[in-house]
């Protein structure tokens, strides 16, 4: 019995608590375990996210500074519905429109550099608004770090059919037998559509009058209200073989397969080129893993049959470069527009 008694008393310490050093023991190592598992818990995310083999975990939003239907928005979804399909969680766009862009720009800037937050956007962001803003809520060179350019865009120049020249060689020598009367109309001041011109004459020591609009160019092109304009190449195609206006000269290196007859700007101005492009950011600081990652899928995309002939069917090439191809790409810009811009004093706020 005595024994019974002894070994009964040690099982019910155990069980019931009756030793308080025992209890405050339990206590501790309970409690040191709840801390280790709520700091595994708290640090589960940041692994995963610095894991290319992890990334991601949960949806990614795709922020586009562009309305929903507008080429970059029409592109991001394309992308973002490849990206769920190979990635294995949703891309979701998220339309930002606004201030030439800089809503979305900022916001993607602020955010959390996680990879779960994206911009879908297009080279003016970058390169030219810096120059044209003197204030900015964000540095679009420290504050977003490029990842791929998904596909370049040249433009087309279109006169009404009544302007008296063929090309554009022919339009600079009308040009300089009368300075300043031959109207060009462009999507605002400091658009490409304007600073094309704003290069052109300076390289060339011509004058054109700039005509400011919105919307409504090309009617105006086709009805003689103003001479000519430089439209984005996917909507200047179907213009130009319309016969409704027609086409000058192309800002591509080389002569495009849609418009075979149409002379590049570089060969009446030689070295004269533009081009416009989409790509794609995330914001600075993004683990490497992360952007490398992201690199190589939308590359990837770029380059599958599928994705390649539906840039083709926006008049664009495909491209799916390097993230240093892509950040010497904007070095180059910023300072050939900073340039214009500030020569020439165009400012938009």
């Amino acid at each position: 019995m005595k024994n019974e008694s002894i070994a009964r008393a040690t099982f019910d310490g155990q069980a019931g608590g009756t030793s308080q050093p025992r209890k405050h023991a339990v206590r501790k190592a309970v409690g040191s375990l709840a801390v280790t598992l709520t700091a595994l818990a708290t640090n589960l995310p940041a692994a995963a996210q610095s894991n290319p083999a992890a990334y991601p975990t949960h949806s990614v939003r795709i922020v586009v500074p562009a309305p929903a239907g507008s080429g970059p928005d029409v592109m991001a979804r394309l992308y973002a519905e490849q990206l769920g399909r190979s990635l294995g969680q949703p891309f979701v766009v998220e339309n930002k429109a606004g201030a030439s862009g800089n809503i979305g720009a900022e916001f993607v800037a602020k955010a959390a550099p996680d990879g779960y937050t994206l911009f879908y956007a297009y080279n003016q962001i970058p390169t030219m608004n810096p120059h044209l803003f003197g204030k900015l809520n964000y540095d679009a060179i420290k504050d977003l770090a490029p990842i791929t350019v998904t596909l370049s865009t040249a433009y087309v120049l279109l006169a009404n059919n009544q302007f008296p020249a063929a090309n554009l060689k022919e339009t600079l020598a009308y040009a300089g037998k009368h300075p300043g009367k031959v109207t060009y109309a462009s999507y605002g001041p400091g658009t490409a559509s304007h600073l094309a011109f704003e290069l052109i004459q300076d390289a060339t020591q011509t004058q054109f009058m700039h005509v400011p609009y919105k919307q409504g160019q090309v009617t105006d092109v086709m009805g003689g209200q103003v001479a000519m304009v430089f439209e984005p190449f996917p909507s200047a195609v179907p213009f130009a073989k319309s016969g409704k206006v027609k086409a000058l000269a192309v800002t591509s290196a080389q002569r495009l397969a849609a418009l075979p007859d149409v002379p590049t700007m570089s060969e009446a101005v030689p070295g004269m080129e533009l081009v416009g492009w989409q790509g794609v950011w995330a914001p600075a600081g993004t683990p490497e893993p992360i952007m490398t990652r992201l690199q190589a899928e939308f590359a990837r995309i770029t380059r599958t049959p599928e994705m390649q002939k539906r840039i083709q069917d926006f008049a664009s090439e495909p491209v799916g470069n390097s993230s240093a191809e892509m950040a010497k790409m904007i070095q180059t810009e910023y300072g050939r527009w900073g340039s214009v811009i500030k020569a020439k004093n165009i400012r938009l706020d």
